[in-house]
């Protein structure tokens, strides 16, 4: 999981670190379950289910190029995974995706490769 300052509110871990605008990374706090009251608040008061959807908004709002992203859509809820579809249809870098989640996986990219005994394949 990723760090995340337990004494800054959940608004303040995204933002010493990426540079999206408020109102992006709000949009997508609320497009994952955590409303801008939820923001504002210090992480450590936040539940266990919050702050691994806050250390996902601050993996999809971080100025990088590829992400790599592992069982994603564990302890989310719908709503939240169809938001993170969403996020990654438009994410314009790479994404390197584990999930056992087929639905998932066939919505949110736009090629699948898997291991077949031991090689790696482009899935058809």
């Amino acid at each position: 999981m990723i760090n995340l300052d337990e004494e800054k509110t959940a608004f303040e871990n995204i933002s010493c670190t990426s540079l999206q605008d408020k109102m992006t990374i709000l949009n997508l706090l609320g497009m994952l379950g955590l409303s801008y009251d939820k923001a504002q608040q210090k992480v450590a008061n936040l539940s266990g289910g919050e702050r691994v959807r806050l250390s996902l908004a601050k993996v999809l709002l971080a100025d990088a190029n590829l992400l790599i992203l592992d069982e994603p859509t564990n302890f989310l809820d719908m709503a939240a995974i169809e938001a993170l579809e969403t996020f990654l249809k438009e994410y314009e870098g790479s994404v390197l995706l584990v999930s056992h989640d087929q639905q998932f996986v066939e919505t949110s990219v736009h090629s699948q490769w898997e291991i077949v005994q031991a090689c790696l394949v482009k899935k058809s």
